[in-house]
This record gives structure tokens, sequence and C-alpha cells, in this order.
């Protein structure tokens, strides 16, 4: 096949610029500080984190955690960036993850080619790196692409050394390419259809991207399970009573995360989603919506405990002593009056900053997670309307 060079125009560049042009007013890609590249929309912007609308649903990403975002965004000022305008080494990357996409597999290699010592941005250069090993193993030179991984075990940052051990475990397992076995388990135990297992079965079938997708797939299933992490097992630790108490004892102020009991749970959770996320971004999203769903579900439980204990307090249903004739407060009246302020006030502290957590932690799936949002972020605005109700009713001389 005749290798273009990368001043000739291709039918992937062509594609990927008419995309460009039709959705110029959309289309984001956002790359993270990891060499991670994330395609989709942006439908929210703080100044702290955006919301990516991908194939997989909304994604939110902290901004300390992002190199830089390409392709007709708006900055502060109102201005766009247009494909032309982005770096050099951007736009490779870009033509040449379209031209992998497409296949053409040589093409792709060629676009990044210059870029292989790139320094100037980490990030890109970590992803021309990977779509680098990427392509050698579709083209199935075995060798170079084991040499790249082992060179990425040995200097790359923790995730890719992570991605790097994956690719090298398959490749020990099955040294025929082929896909007979992920850690001890037979491919006939998690490829079900039939085509694929017959196809997985072939000598070099792990050059197909399908198929080492599904032998990624599998070691990621298998770290979740060496990790002994499962949904159902986190929520069966989680008790209502000693969190309850956690909450009610946390100390200072702000985020309450660290001081709720089972964090040290909730992290080695998160520590093998990190994982495998390393290896395939997008496998653990599944795990990670149900365990925050699992989570607030029980701190729903909590919260509603927390709330009626805090509301036995409200001033609302308190009548301090009051003198008839005027309809003042009495002197003692009015101590009463904010006493019982101030122990309602005092209940709400716990309760305030637990659904704060609530609400943060929920907000990061405003898609998927909209109707529990919802329920917390009504609450969380109940409670502080009645909160500020209290403040301002303090100071009241009459009945």
């Amino acid at each position: 096949m005749r290798t273009k060079t990368l001043a000739q125009p291709s039918a992937s560049l062509a594609f990927l610029m008419a995309a460009l042009t039709l959705t110029s007013a959309r289309a984001e890609t956002v790359v993270l500080k990891d060499g991670t590249f994330i395609e989709g929309k942006i439908t929210l912007q703080t100044s702290t984190s955006i919301h990516l609308e991908t194939r997989f649903g909304i994604r939110t990403f902290r901004r300390k955690d992002i190199d830089q975002i390409v392709e007709s965004i708006e900055d502060t000022a109102g201005s766009k960036k247009s494909f032309s305008e982005l770096p050099p080494a951007t736009k490779a990357v870009l033509n040449a993850r379209a031209d992998y996409d497409l296949g053409n597999y040589e093409e792709a290699l060629t676009r990044i080619e210059p870029y292989k010592e790139y320094s100037e941005n980490k990030a890109v250069r970590m992803r021309v790196d990977w779509l680098t090993i990427e392509i050698n193993e579709r083209l199935g030179r075995w060798d170079v692409a084991k040499k790249l991984l082992k060179d990425k075990q040995d200097t790359g940052t923790a995730a890719e050394q992570v991605r790097a051990k994956a690719h090298l475990d398959l490749f020990e397992a099955n040294p025929d390419y082929d896909l007979r076995f992920v850690g001890k388990k037979n491919a006939r135990n998690f490829i079900f259809d039939e085509g694929l297992r017959n196809k997985a079965k072939e000598s070099g079938a792990l050059r197909d991207d399908q198929i080492m997708r599904l032998a990624l797939e599998e070691y990621c299933e298998q770290l979740l399970v060496e990790d002994k992490l499962s949904v159902k097992s986190f929520a069966e630790k989680l008790d209502v009573k000693v969190t309850l108490e956690a909450v009610k004892n946390a100390t200072g102020s702000g985020d309450i995360g660290s001081q709720l009991p089972y964090v040290d749970d909730l992290k080695k959770a998160e520590a093998a989603l990190a994982r495998a996320k390393a290896i395939l971004g997008d496998y653990s999203s599944a795990f990670e919506l149900d365990l925050v769903r699992a989570e607030i579900n029980h701190l729903l439980v909590v919260s509603n405990q927390l709330a009626t204990e805090a509301f036995r307090q409200t001033p609302e249903t308190f009548q301090p002593p009051y003198d008839r004739a005027t309809g003042q407060l009495t002197g003692e009246g009015r101590r009463q009056w904010q006493e019982r302020c101030d122990r309602f006030l005092e209940a709400a502290k716990p309760l305030v900053r637990l659904v704060d957590y609530m609400e943060a932690k929920t907000e990061r799936f405003p898609d998927t997670l909209r109707d529990l949002h919802k329920v917390v972020a009504d609450f969380n605005e109940r409670l502080k309307e009645n909160i500020r109700a209290v403040k301002k009713a303090r100071d009241r001389t009459r009945v």
C-alpha cells in the first residue's frame, strides 16, 4: 500500500475537517495532563470544572487536571480556536486518531512520526506514544510494540505503567497473539459471541481492535475481582448508626468526605477504578456510577435522620413567653427564643456539611444521576432556606 506524505490530503483528513466545520460551535477535545484525549461537547463550565457530553454520558473534569481544550471553544474573550490554529502536534494527533479509527494505520503512523521525540507538551507526547503503540499492535509489529511498552513500564507515569503491564501480561499469556487466556480465565468464559470466539482463537487475533478491547475489559474485570471489590460488598459494610455518629462528631468545617467512616473502603475502590481507567478510560464508568449511587442512597438515610433530629429543635413550634398587652417578648421569652434558634442552627451544621458533600458528589454525574442530584439539591435548598429564615428571625422582639 502506498504511503501518503503529510502534505497530501486523505479521506480521513477530509472527513475530520468536514466534521470540524459542521460542528465547530459544539465539538471539543479535552486533553488531560495524563495524556488522555476525550472528545465530546462541553455542556457546562465553572471556574473549577467542565462537564463534557461524551458517547459514554456526561463526564466532569477538574480544570487542574486539564492540559488544554481544543476545537472551537470560546475563551473568556469570546473568541474561538479553529482547527487551523491548533499546534501542529495536536493537529497531527487528531488527524492520526481519525486515520486510526478508519483503519488507515500506516497513514496514522506517518502523521505522528515527526513527533516521536516531541517534548513541548507532555500530554500530547504521551498521546503520540500510545497511538504509536496501538498502531504497531494493529499492524502486528509485536517486537516494536513490546519494546515501547517495556519502556513505558520502566519510565512512564504510574498510570502508563499500569496500562503497559496490562498489554504485556496479555502478550505473555497468549504467545501466539491470539486470545485464549486473560490471566487464568479462558476466553470462552467471557466472549459469548461464537463468531468473535472463533476469531479470537486465530493466531495474531490481538491485532484486531475489537478483540484487544475484549481482552482489556476482562483484564480490568479481574483487577476489580482481585481487589475483592464490588458494589454489593461496599454497600453491605455501610452502617447508618456509625455514619450518623461520625457526621455528628466531624470536626472543622467544609468538605466532610475525609471524616466519613467508610472512607478507607471508598479510597480502595477508587484506587482500583483508577487502575482500570488507566487501562481503559471508559471501562469503569458503570462501576463508579453504581458505587456513588450506593453511597448516596446510604447518606440519604443518614441525612433524613439528621434532619429529623434538627427539626425537633425548630423554633417554629416554640411559643416563648410574651406580654399579651403589647405582643412583645419578655426578657426571658427573648432569651428562650434565641436559645431555641441557636439549638436548631447548631443541630443543622453537620446536616449542611453532609448534604453539601452529597450534592457535590452527584453533580459529577449530571446526566446519569440527574434525578438523584435533583432530590439532593432540592433538599439542600429547602434546608438552607430554613436556616436563613431562623437566622433572620433570631432577633425578633414580637410574637
